[in-house]
């Protein structure tokens, strides 16, 4: 199937998601938004899917956010008969995030360039993000005079409090570096931008090797717990193990299986 903001390669267990707009700074449209609800279960329903991977076509922008140029009938959740019904407009979450779509395969983010406001609901759901050195990071919606609440909130499962709330109250007047990305757990590694996407593609590789029951039983583990109390979380860790174990591990010799190469990060 072809989409007219995407563009979606699945080859050796991996779906590669592009956003393709980069004439417009990869931001997300109406039609962004529901490609990527279709996208989610399409990848969701698909066993030869093990691991996405998620970056953006070339640009100076990984991606900007909402699509506030279009008009209506571009921009997403903003038009005149929405805002006189607050209280039924959804979060863009819901069709841009992998975990709010229940996909528990793993999801790795290769940002390029700025990163900034609606961005980060693709960052929020992430397993994995890896970064260019010229990536930047940044919230501007205060400076537009608009309360920042559902990108942030979600920030504060990977951020610390500090750093989302220095982020989002400083607006357009700091963007926050690569560097201090690594710094602040926001991404796990940074790279040459000439090496992002083969590196992007190689961690996803070593992930499809591994049994996929084991692999999204381990994601799905994590993610559900953020949302509950930690002796709860606990004890509900274990149950995962007890349904997952006895379907991954009877593939698996640990007597025969072969040593895994590793590095040191």
């Amino acid at each position: 199937m072809a989409y007219k903001t995407i563009l979606l390669d699945i080859a050796d267990h991996i779906a590669t998601i592009t956003l393709n707009r980069p004439e417009a700074y990869n931001s997300f449209t109406r039609d962004m938004t529901n490609e990527f609800v279709e996208i989610w279960k399409r990848l969701r329903e698909d066993e030869d899917v093990r691991v996405i991977v998620l970056r953006a076509a070339p640009s100076p922008a990984f991606c900007t956010g909402a699509d506030t140029k279009g008009g209506p009938d571009v921009t997403p959740y903003r038009t005149p008969e929405s805002r006189l019904k607050p209280w039924s407009l959804d979060d863009p979450a819901e069709s841009l995030g992998a975990k709010s779509n229940r996909v528990w395969k793993p999801l790795i983010v290769a940002v390029s360039g700025m990163c900034a406001g609606g961005a980060f609901y693709f960052l929020n759901e992430a397993d994995i993000i890896i970064c260019s050195e010229e990536s930047t990071f940044f919230d501007p919606h205060v400076n537009f005079g608009m309360v920042s609440a559902c990108e942030p909130v979600g920030a504060m499962a990977r951020m610390p409090l500090s750093e989302v709330q220095r982020m989002v109250l400083l607006g357009n007047h700091e963007r926050i570096s690569a560097e201090t990305a690594l710094r602040i757990s926001l991404v796990t590694e940074v790279l040459p931008a000439d090496q992002l996407w083969e590196r992007a593609r190689y961690l996803a590789s070593l992930i499809a090797e591994k049994h996929p029951v084991a692999i999204e039983g381990s994601v799905r583990a994590m993610w559900e717990a953020l949302s509950l109390p930690h002796r709860e979380a606990m004890e509900n860790a274990l149950k995962y193990t007890q349904i997952g174990n006895p379907i991954s591990t009877a593939t698996v010799d640990r007597k025969t299986a072969p040593k895994a190469k590793w590095w040191l990060r």
